[in-house]
């Protein structure tokens, strides 16, 4: 039982790393560009995130003898409950500041009468937002980093988190441009 919630906690951590490296990636990605961007760019972390810490509160983990081992994954969860699962939650709404955003430079635009209502990572609401949230990513990137780590040590590389984290931290950018989609299909003719 022990060991099944041990694997359940770094799973858990394990993907909501993830997740928050690929989204890192991908803002950093589209402010460095200066590209266009999605009013559902975070949806699915902020969705992911939420299902993460739902399944994260249902941890029990109160083993009979205590060690070393089951004293430093107690610490782990701790952290989680008193801090890291709030955060997390908080993270996952803030991401609705997104849409709002790209909305209101749209409007913004639109009443100085200027026909082009592109959004891109230059636009003032978008891009202060874009850069708030990526802050608050990578802090919780870093504290997960933590735990992840922390946990691997105390299961005695049990999980092979360097492995792991360096495959997670390899976010590859493909190209997501319309040309790159239809020369894709374009050989199937």
């Amino acid at each position: 039982m022990k060991k099944s919630i041990e694997q359940f906690l770094f799973s858990q951590l394990a993907f909501i790393y993830g997740q928050l490296q690929a989204a890192n990636a991908n803002i950093t990605n589209i402010l460095n560009k200066n590209g266009l961007v999605s009013d559902n760019l975070l949806s699915s972390l902020s969705s992911t995130i939420t299902q993460m810490t739902f399944s994260l509160r249902s941890l029990d983990y109160n083993p009979f003898f205590s060690s070393n081992r089951s004293r430093a994954i107690k610490r782990i969860i701790t952290r989680l409950f008193s801090t890291g699962i709030i955060q997390l939650d908080s993270l996952a709404k803030d991401c609705i500041y997104l849409p709002m955003a790209i909305c209101t430079d749209k409007l913004d635009t639109l009443s100085s009468e200027v026909s082009n209502t592109v959004i891109t990572s230059t636009s003032p609401n978008t891009q202060k937002v874009l850069n708030v949230l990526n802050k608050e990513i990578i802090r919780l990137t870093s504290q997960i980093l933590i735990d992840l780590t922390e946990l691997n040590t105390a299961c005695d590389n049990f999980f092979h988190w360097n492995d792991v984290k360096k495959k997670l931290s390899d976010v590859p950018m493909p190209d997501t441009s319309l040309s790159a989609f239809f020369s894709k299909y374009d050989s199937f003719k």
